[in-house]
């Protein structure tokens, strides 16, 4: 194990080491700031070049840039940004500090265009062409210009990202089709803890997208980055009052109709920037939002039936079991960031950033359950084709109600001082996240007389409930037919917690003539997360219906369904009324309460060296960075059944991991092309849930024999480890437009599944069946990305005004686990589409834009299943439309409509006769309008 008073000996001798590489003999700073013409939007990204000293550095969010050392003397300073023409500006140096300002739009300077969809095109090309190392960018401009509920569905606009949906809404962001769980996520360059109770990936529909000021996605590391990626690094950055040179003032009101809901619901926000003098800034934003909408959905459980009873044209499988759910759904959004810089000096700046987020969502959830496989096959149902009945079926209805909260909080406190060559960074940052589901209602009725009821399967992926007759309606649909059975009130929270101290130290000089930099740091964090449930089960609850608590269901999706259902406040005063007289299963309260609960402890020490040198028109950044992880976690083993224990148990593990990286970047003379190329070596930690040595066993006794099933959790998981290849070339044309190419390899070791063990014993418990995650063999991701964007300004008028951009991304992967028989299988990685492809059209001119989005996402393997086939979700196509209309200077109207097409989404068992349906969900599209004012 690495001790803290080793890495500092560790860092002393590479600052000491460093002092003897190279030095510049020291003469005045050349600082500067590039504006737009208003001066009210700083410049970011942009290149400024000393071409006759071989200095070359980009202006950062303030649009701030700094040449160190400089000798009296006379420069020719070059200012480049994709949006408009090159500029030379020749500036004096002498023994004191020189500062200049450069606004285009004045001083002979071109006019940029930075706001609309034009501004922030030309603002994500400026940093990404910038950057040292791969990385995508998204400004706060391009997601208001879609309608995007949040930073995960903003994010898919993006080359190479989708997104993973809940609800219709986008959740997570998936990189080049990698298991979210894969990436890691900062709120200002601030690691986010993960609010979900077994994750390590972040729900980003949490963090309203009016808070985003820049998003960039990293897909190849530097050493100064934490190494826990292999799909990409997500960096949401909120605003600073120095990105502004001026006061500003933004305000949005919007409505949103949802056709499927049949709603309204408003959402409001306000952003607030200023400079109060020259060293102090501030600025804050806030944003909330109460959407209501839901979906109609259908699902199969237990997976299709095989039955030589039900030979009919289509083949010989029927569902087991069919689900008709009405999700009635409304989740409320409040953010809120405030940003303090303060800059004591030219020397030193110093910030605070912080963001609080909370995410509200409540469910009601109606379903009613069609068990197929506890019936009969009616008599002649291998003679009727496609539809196949059933005698003396089961059926369920029941009511899930819940309300469910997340949280993020971060925080950090910062700055960076220059001294002659050197540059100092530091920071301590504190992140909290939270998810909290309390006094969780879920009811179940159960039909107290069988019933007769058929399913049509001539479309299987779209089955639908038939009867033979009226009388079988009749007694499927009366809710005095439905008893209740049980009530389940679950309480639950789970909260992760992580503390992080950072340095990073630079030192600029000459390495064999060459400009360029040595920087080493460390950063050390630690983290815990809690998980604690409580979960109760009760019985033999009375002689009740649902007639007793009957309200009326909306559900277009099956007349099977019969639009009845459960009043969800009745039974919440009936439970309360009554719980005390109720029976508690003691098992299933057990198995929910104590077997979910755990502490887990992590802890992270790192060091870094590494270097950059511009040899020409090649800049170079390599080094290594090492990372200690220290894992610690208590949690219970339970055993319920014929035993009957509750065991706290502990686990842990500890390893160490070089991380090697390089970037290469060469920028072509007069072509305006970058060609790059990447390595890096990364590692990610297990997910929670399957580190946390938990363990959830039910026991049988057979005549004298303890039959144990369980699931157990694995401390001794190893990490993922990945090596990662990028090359990948840009093509600048003109001033506001992009044509670039890109191939990335991944070679992932100790990919995680899910092995069943036959007849084993694990830690000292026999067991005839138990489930654990395991370590699998090796995992391969290679891929294309190609992306184009471009405005038609050489076009006459009024066509100058067309704007076009599409890009697409291929992915080939594959990985291997153990089946439930031993053998070695050859899948594609979850959650992996082979093709993910954006494509915009859009308008810009004389205050009025009219914009369509196309996302395509193919179909990818969603989960490995043994014996009723693979589930896939099928590919989606979701089609956007904005249309906005500036009123005045100032104010702007605007529309939009999301899910046009009223796309499906669709879930599949894929089986040898074909697919078969798995869920299916319609949520209808949404209709957003508002105002927007700036000042």
């Amino acid at each position: 194990m690495i001790k803290r008073n080793s890495f500092k000996s560790l860092l002393l001798a590479t600052a000491l080491s460093v002092t003897t590489v190279g030095s510049v003999a020291a003469a005045a700073d050349f600082t500067g700031t590039v504006l737009e013409g208003s001066e009210r939007y700083a410049l970011e990204g942009a290149i400024v070049e000393i071409r006759s000293e071989g200095l070359r550095t980009t202006t950062d969010t303030d649009g701030r840039f700094r040449f160190r050392g400089l000798a009296a003397g006379t420069y020719e300073v070059n200012i480049s940004y994709v949006g408009t023409k090159p500029v030379t500006r020749t500036i004096t140096v002498g023994e004191e500090n020189v500062s200049q300002m450069f606004i285009f739009g004045q001083d002979d300077l071109e006019e940029i265009v930075v706001t609309g969809l034009r501004g922030s095109m030309n603002s994500s090309l400026n940093k990404q062409r910038a950057a040292d190392n791969i990385a995508n960018y998204l400004s706060a401009d391009a997601a208001g210009n879609f309608p995007d509920q949040n930073i995960a569905e903003a994010a898919r606009r993006l080359v190479g990202l989708s997104m993973e949906t809940d609800q219709g809404e986008g959740r997570f962001v998936i990189v080049r089709g990698i298991d979210p769980n894969l990436n890691s996520t900062n709120i200002n360059g601030v690691s986010l803890p993960s609010p979900e109770g077994d994750e390590r990936k972040v729900a980003l529909d949490v963090i309203p997208s009016e808070l985003l000021e820049t998003m960039q996605v990293t897909k190849s590391a530097t050493p100064d980055m934490d190494g826990d990626f292999i799909g990409g690094n997500i960096d949401v950055k909120t605003i600073s009052g120095f990105d502004k040179d001026k006061r500003l003032i933004k305000l949005k009101a919007e409505g949103s109709y949802n056709k499927l809901q049949d709603k309204l619901s408003p959402k409001l926000s306000a952003t607030y920037a200023d400079q109060l003098s020259e060293k102090v800034a501030i600025a804050a934003s806030v944003s909330w939002q109460e959407r209501k909408h839901g979906a109609d959905n259908k699902e199969v459980d237990g997976g299709w039936k095989d039955s030589d009873d039900a030979d009919n044209e289509i083949g010989e499988l029927y569902p087991a079991e069919m689900e008709l759910r009405d999700y009635a759904v409304t989740r409320e959004r409040f953010g809120a960031a405030l940003n303090i810089d303060f800059r004591p000096s030219d020397d030193t700046n110093l910030y605070l950033r912080s963001l609080y987020s909370s995410f509200k969502d409540t469910e009601l959830r109606q379903r009613t359950e069609v068990k197929f496989e506890d019936g009969e096959f009616a008599d002649g149902a291998d003679e009727v084709g496609p539809e196949i009945y059933f005698l003396e079926a089961k059926a369920d209805r029941d009511l899930k109600d819940r309300i469910e909260t997340q949280k993020i909080i971060s925080t950090v406190l910062g700055g960076e001082t220059f001294l002659d060559n050197w540059s100092f960074e530091y920071s301590v940052a504190y992140a909290h996240s939270e998810e909290r589901e309390p006094d969780r209602l879920d009811t179940d009725f159960k039909s107290d007389e069988r019933v007769n009821v058929g399913v049509d399967i001539s479309d299987p992926l779209l089955p639908f409930g038939i009867f033979a007759s009226d009388a079988d309606r009749a007694l499927f649909t009366d809710p005095g037919n439905y008893e209740l059975d049980s009530m389940e009130y679950s309480d639950n929270i789970t909260e992760d917690d992580e503390w992080a101290f950072k340095l990073d130290v630079r030192r600029d000089l000459e390495i064999g003539g060459n400009q360029g930099y040595i920087k080493f740091g460390g950063k050390y964090k630690t983290r815990e997360k809690n998980r604690d449930n409580t979960f109760l089960v009760y019985e033999d609850l009375g002689d009740f219906t649902m007639a007793d608590f009957l309200t009326d269901v909306d559900y277009g999706l099956d007349g099977t369904q019969g639009g009845i259902g459960a009043d969800n406040q009745a039974l919440r005063d009936h439970y309360f009324a009554n719980v005390g007289s109720f029976e508690l299963q003691e098992d299933d309260t057990t198995l929910g309460s104590e077997a979910l609960d755990y502490t887990a402890n992590e802890d992270i020490i790192a060091g870094y060296l590494m270097g950059s040198v511009d040899v020409d028109n090649l800049r170079v950044v390599a080094g290594v960075r090492v990372e200690h992880t220290d894992y610690d976690a208590t949690a219970n083993e339970v055993i319920v059944g014929d035993e009957f224990s509750v065991t706290e148990v502990a686990g842990e593990n500890s390893y160490t991991d070089w991380l090697p990286s390089i970037n290469l970047r060469y920028d072509f003379d007069g072509s305006n092309a970058v060609l790059r190329a990447a390595y890096y070596k990364s590692v990610v930690r297990p997910k929670i849930g399957d580190m946390v040595p938990s363990g959830a066993i039910e026991s049988e006794d057979d005549d004298g024999e303890i039959i144990r099933e369980g699931e157990l959790g694995n401390p001794n998981l190893d990490p993922y480890r990945a090596h990662n290849f990028d090359l990948g070339i840009e093509w600048y044309p003109n001033n506001d437009s992009i044509v670039s190419a890109g191939f990335f390899h991944k070679e992932i070791k100790n990919f995680h599944f899910d092995q069943v063990f036959e007849d084993t014993t694990l830690n000292g418990i026999e067991f005839a069946e138990v489930v654990q995650p395991q370590n699998g063999e090796d995992a391969t991701v290679t891929g294309i990305e190609l992306n184009y964007q471009q405005t038609l300004s050489m076009l006459p008028a009024p066509f100058d005004g067309i704007i076009v951009g599409a890009n697409y991304t291929y992915t080939d992967s594959e990985g291997q686990y153990l089946n439930g028989d031993g053998d070695l299988v050859d899948v594609p990685l979850p959650k992996t589409s082979e093709h993910v492809a954006n494509g915009i059209v859009g308008y810009e001119k004389d205050g009025f834009s009219l914009r369509a989005a196309l996302s395509y996402r193919s179909e990818y393997l969603d989960e490995v299943n043994e014996g009723d086939g693979d589930r896939y979700v099928l590919g989606r196509t979701l089609l956007d439309v904005t249309a906005s209309y500036e009123v005045t200077e100032n104010v702007k109207i605007y529309g939009e409509v999301s899910n046009l097409t009223n796309e499906k989404w669709t879930a599949v068992y894929r089986t040898e006769d074909g697919d078969r349906m798995m869920q299916y969900d319609e949520f209808d599209m949404t209709i957003n309008f508002g105002v927007k004012a700036k000042f």
